[in-house]
């Protein structure tokens, strides 16, 4: 059972934590979108007219839209759990009577509502670049809202995997930032040589993207029906997974 009092006190405290700094939350990642949107919409863009019936411009919106929000919901539940671990912040909220999935949900609704913000801002300075589109938008609201809980979820697993704060940047690095440029965010997965087209619809990322992608074009290269199982069950994985790291005190319970 969930007390609303509870998990609306605790998700309001991790809301408030990332809008005071919001120079740095916000308008960062908006600053780094237009400058993609500039240099791969505007002047690439000269090139390549249109990807099946889109203009290349629109069709890298999307995609830009997605990693910003990816970004977003993963720093978010990352850096806000391990500096609660690091400060043994936690341990004050471990003795309450918050429950192990209300904390986690609190986590989880905040990265959410910072991917929220961050991608409809993104969205809002796309329209100098392109006319405005929205083709489906529950299927926009659904998948700001499966991929905010995939990855504060990722997020929290890493955060409570990390022994140091610079282990944060590990997987974005690594893994995240790597599979969102291989997933067609800049470009169509039919321009690829077999072997990497290949490769590419094995990609997590590539369904995201393009399943977003067609919440706001119309315009789809992969199975939609894929893309929504595979957001629901990650969504529904990562928070399952985290309620029961957090009720097994796994990291959190010296």
């Amino acid at each position: 059972m969930i007390n609303l009092i509870r998990f609306k006190a605790l998700a309001y405290r991790e809301i408030l934590r990332f809008l005071k700094v919001i120079n740095q939350t916000i308008l960062s990642p908006v600053v780094s979108s237009f400058l993609y949107l500039s240099v791969f919409g505007v002047i690439l863009g000269n090139h390549v007219e249109k990807i099946g019936t889109v203009p290349y411009i629109s069709f890298i919106i999307p995609g830009i839209v997605v990693m910003e929000i990816i970004m977003a919901a993963y720093s978010n539940a990352s850096s806000s759990l391990f500096l609660s671990r690091y400060l043994h912040l936690i341990d004050s909220m471990l003795v309450t009577p918050v429950t192990y999935t209300e904390l986690v949900l609190s986590y989880i609704v905040a990265g959410i509502f910072r991917g929220f913000i961050v991608g409809i801002c993104i969205w809002l300075v796309s329209l100098f670049f392109a006319p405005f589109q929205l083709a489906h938008a529950f299927m926009f609201v659904f998948m700001i809202i499966g991929i905010g809980t995939i990855f504060s979820g990722a997020g929290l697993l890493v955060a409570l995997w990390s022994e140091e704060f610079e282990d944060l940047s590990i997987v974005t690095t690594y893994l995240i930032t790597p599979l969102i440029f291989l997933g067609g965010t800049f470009y169509s997965i039919k321009m690829l040589p077999p072997l990497l087209y290949k490769l590419t619809i094995y990609n997590p990322f590539f369904y995201l993207i393009d399943a977003f992608r067609w919440s706001i074009t119309g315009y789809s290269e992969g199975s939609l029906s894929i893309s929504l199982l595979l957001t629901l069950g990650l969504a529904v994985f990562f928070a399952g997974l985290n309620i029961y790291l957090f009720k097994s005190g796994y990291k959190l319970k010296q």
